[in-house]
Order: C-alpha cells, then sequence, then structure tokens
C-alpha cells in the first residue's frame, strides 16, 4: 500500500481520532487561505489538518510537490483525479436506478472508466519526469495492480461486456398508431443520431432517456426485446457484477484520496502566481530562517480583491539567534509580519510551497501560537487568566524545538508586570531551544536575552507607518510625536531652525 503523504506502507496505520483544529489556524488566518485552496477541491480540507510525522515525511511531500508541480505530471493527475469524480457520478446512478439492468449497466461503466483511466495514468507517468520516492512509488504500484491476475482476468470481461453492448442498436418505426421495435444496425450515440435527423438545426440534442433512472414504456420493451434475443451477454453481465463486487485494486484507495492535497494547493498556486504573487520551494537549513519578499498570504487574498497593494518583507533569524521581538507603533503591520513568519514555517512544514520570493527554513518539531484575544465572558476567568491557562501547552517541556508566534501577550496586565512575565516566557522557549516572534509594546523585551533580536515596525521621515519590518532597536513612539514632528517642532527641527 502506497500513501502519497507517508512514508511507507500505511496498511496498519490507524485513521487519526477526531481532534479540535490547532489555535494557530485561526491566529494565522489558514482557514481564510484553505478556503480558498479547496473552493473546487472539496475533498482536501481535512488533509491539511494533520502536520507530517518527522523531517524525513516533510522532505518525501515537498519532492512529490515538485514533481506535481510539473505540467505533465500535473495535467496526468488532474485528469486522473477527474476520472475519479466521473466514477462517483456513474457510482450515484448505479444507487439510485431502479431496474437490475441499470445497475449493472452503470457499475459496467465505472469499472470500465477505472480501467481506462488507470491505465492512462501509467502511461503518462512512464513518459514523465518524475524523480521522486513518493511519485515513483505510486507509478510501482500502479504497475503492480495493472498486472495482477484479477486486474487482467477482470478488464477482459469488462471490456468484452463493454465492446458488445456498445455493437447494440434497435430499430423503431411508429406507423398508424403502431410503435414497433426491432433489431436495428449503425453506429454512434443517440445524440449523433437525433443531429443526423435534423440536419442545419444550430442544436444541441440530448439523450432523453438519461434524465431520470425509472424506465419509460419504450425502454421497458426495449430492454424486454434484447433479454430475448442476446441472453448470453445478460447472464455474462450478471455474473461479472456478482464475481467483481469490488474493482478498486487493494491499497489504491489511499493515493486516490490524497492526491487532491497537491493538486488543490498547485491549482491555487498558480492562480496567484498569474495575479503576481511569488511563491518558492524552501530550502532546508539546520538553523537559519530566511526568507525575502515575504508576505501575510491571508492579507493577500483580502487585499487582492479590494485592489490594495500587499507590502513584502524581510527576514533572518542566524544560529545562536532565537526570537524576534517586535515592537513599534499600532497598526504598523506588526501582526501581519507575525502571520507571515508562522505562515513561512507552516507551508514548509507541510512541504509546500510558501509564500516567498526565497526562503530557507529549518525542521522544527511544532507550530504554537498565542494571539490576544477578547475576554471570554463563559470562563469567567478573565482576560490573563484566559491567556495564562491558553499559553500552559506552548511552556511544556515536550514542545523543544517548536516555532512560537506570540501577539500582544499579557495586555490586562500593568506594564511592569507583563514585562516581567513576558522575560519568563522567553526564558523558557529559549531555555527548550524554541525559535520564534513576540509581537508586543513592552519594550523592554527587546534587549532582555542576547538570543533575542530587536526588529521593529518602520514609519517615514512624516511618521507614516511603512509596514517595513527592520532589525532596530526598540524606542517608544507616541502621539504627541507625531504631531511634534508635524508642526516642526521636535528637537531635530527646533536645532535646525536656531543655527
Amino acid at each position: 500500500m502506497i500513501s502519497l503523504l507517508n512514508i511507507g506502507d500505511v496498511s496498519n496505520k490507524e485513521k487519526p481520532a477526531e481532534t479540535e483544529k490547532p489555535a494557530f489556524f485561526t491566529d494565522l488566518n489558514l482557514e481564510q487561505i484553505l478556503e480558498k485552496v479547496t473552493a473546487d477541491w472539496e475533498d482536501a480540507g481535512k488533509l491539511y489538518e494533520e502536520f507530517p510525522a518527522d523531517r524525513r515525511n516533510t522532505e518525501y511531500r515537498r519532492a512529490i510537490y515538485r514533481d506535481i508541480k510539473k505540467p505533465e505530471v500535473y495535467s496526468a493527475m488532474t485528469e486522473y483525479y477527474g476520472n475519479i469524480k466521473e466514477r462517483e457520478l456513474f457510482s450515484e446512478r448505479k444507487e439510485k436506478a431502479y431496474e437490475t439492468l441499470q445497475t449493472q449497466a452503470w457499475y459496467l461503466r465505472e469499472v470500465c472508466s477505472y480501467i481506462d483511466s488507470l491505465e492512462k495514468l501509467k502511461d503518462r507517468l512512464e513518459k514523465a519526469d518524475i524523480v521522486s520516492e513518493g511519485m515513483k512509488g505510486l507509478l510501482d504500484f500502479v504497475s503492480e495492480c495493472l498486472s495482477s491476475e484479477d486486474y487482467l482476468k477482470m478488464k477482459e470481461e469488462a471490456t468484452s461486456l463493454r465492446n458488445e453492448l456498445a455493437t447494440f442498436r434497435v430499430h423503431i418505426t411508429y406507423e398508424k398508431e403502431k410503435i414497433t421495435i426491432t433489431d436495428g444496425s449503425g453506429r454512434g450515440n443517440f445524440e449523433e443520431f437525433l443531429s443526423g435527423c435534423f440536419p442545419g438545426h444550430d442544436k444541441e440534442f440530448k439523450n432523453p432517456f438519461l434524465d431520470r433512472e425509472e424506465f419509460a414504456g419504450l425502454e421497458v420493451e426495449i430492454v424486454n426485446l434484447y433479454r430475448k434475443k442476446h441472453r448470453d451477454f445478460f447472464k455474462r453481465l450478471d455474473r461479472f457484477c456478482k464475481n467483481h463486487p469490488s474493482y478498486i485494486h487493494e491499497g489504491l484507495e489511499v493515493p486516490e484520496r490524497e492526491m487532491v492535497y497537491y493538486l488543490a494547493y498547485a491549482r491555487f498556486q498558480k492562480k496567484m502566481e498569474e495575479r503576481g504573487f511569488s511563491f518558492c520551494t524552501p530550502e532546508a537549513s539546520e538553523d537559519k530562517l530566511m526568507a525575502t519578499g515575504l508576505y501575510d498570504l491571508a492579507l493577500a487574498l483580502v487585499n487582492m480583491e479590494a485592489g490594495k497593494e500587499v507590502i513584502s518583507n524581510e527576514t533572518y533569524l542566524g544560529s545562536d539567534e532565537r526570537f524576534f521581538v517586535l515592537t513599534g507603533p499600532n497598526q504598523g503591520g506588526k501582526t501581519t509580519y507575525g502571520r507571515s513568519l508562522g505562515q513561512l514555517v507552516w507551508f514548509s512544514k507541510m512541504g509546500l510551497d510558501v509564500p516567498a520570493e526565497t526562503a530557507q527554513v529549518p525542521y522544527y518539531s511544532n507550530l504554537w501560537t498565542h494571539f490576544s484575544v477578547e475576554e471570554s465572558t463563559e470562563s469567567g476567568r478573565g482576560k490573563l487568566m484566559d491567556e495564562l491557562v491558553r499559553l500552559k501547552p506552548i511552556m511544556e517541556k515536550e514542545q523543544e524545538g517548536a516555532f512560537v508566534v506570540i501577539n500582544e501577550l499579557f495586555t490586562t496586565a500593568a506594564n511592569y508586570d507583563a514585562t516581567i512575565m513576558g522575560k519568563r516566557v522567553l526564558e523558557h522557549l529559549i531555555k527548550i531551544n524554541c525559535r520564534g516572534i513576540y509581537v508586543t509594546h513592552l519594550i523592554e523585551l527587546a534587549s532582555s536575552y542576547t538570543e533575542v533580536v530587536s526588529i521593529r515596525a518602520n514609519v517615514d521621515e512624516e511618521l507614516k507607518q511603512t509596514y517595513k519590518i527592520e532589525r532596530s532597536e526598540a524606542r517608544e513612539i507616541t502621539g504627541t510625536d507625531r504631531q511634534a514632528y508635524k508642526y516642526g517642532l521636535t528637537y531635530e527641527q527646533l536645532k535646525e531652525r536656531f543655527s
């Protein structure tokens, strides 16, 4: 059994239990992003909720995604996924059928669609440039399916029945209020026949017999005619359906279900790139986090619809550095920058391309976020206690090596108390080798430890937000500063004037 999301044989692996989505889905606006990613791929949603088991599984997915982005591979996989949806449609029609013959005919179409699509997938993948362990494993698995004795027997029987069924024709004559049904001849389908009967009409003809599951009286008579004249065919069709109650090779259901994980994101990425947004495959790094052209993908989706510009930033966290402490004016893009870093880590861990021009991302054991929220009236604990309860799992010992995004923690506490608590949080996370970003208005945290890097949301000469984040010493900027600059009353302006 092959999996496109996990390395090795997954035949004995239990399906993960239903759990609540991690807080970072909401904090990083991943739900908004995934809503766009899965808009036309409803089967993909749940596949994005579970991290790969380890570093090797992340690289396994990344290699598969590199292959699937190749036009010839993407086209082959998309076509196969379309065939899966076609089989589901045939299965639905089969379940709604009233007559045994209808059920059997739809099932035969379902099986033949599977045979055709699987063989075409094998042929197209063999001609494509696939290099990943996962895609090569899929090709080998499909080849094994197609060469098995059970498959070859099923294919021979199904193909024979389909070819014979395609030759069945009836001749219907209506004369003197009487309908006569006899064996007919000819080629093509009923829509083509109708079009030939009414030449010159620029209309699309539809088969009226496919509009409903219940047989019309004329159809009943046609079936009765064929049952009498082609008894052997109907016996073989009945025997085929009984002998092959399931047609999909055991184990193929897993990659069929998982391929949409890559296809949905690849199509989404392509659409975004066509609109000018950058994506890249992150390079693996031992301990340096680096990105250029980094942006908040959720904000980009909103701004794109509104026709607004998206500001990108750079980031660099060196080998001996552990945490960014981001300060600066309100509405200066601090939370957006924190989200963009969290998204960078999440997409990288999932083995997908990241929203940036270039990126190097280490492997982090986990991703944790803690964003300030409104006080809960349900818990009755107060906002500070709620924050401490939500902070507890992040502070656990087993979170060593995780990436943590903290946004405005302890906002209801006095600055003195919030600074002490903030320092202790940073000290603990640094001690267990976590990395991350702490967005705060507490400038004292920016110089709290040698492993902390102070970065700041910049303003221009008129003290307007630029939404650019750069390494800089933390400092206060208040509303009075803005007014003083506006009216030429800052120390520098006064000094220049009087000199």
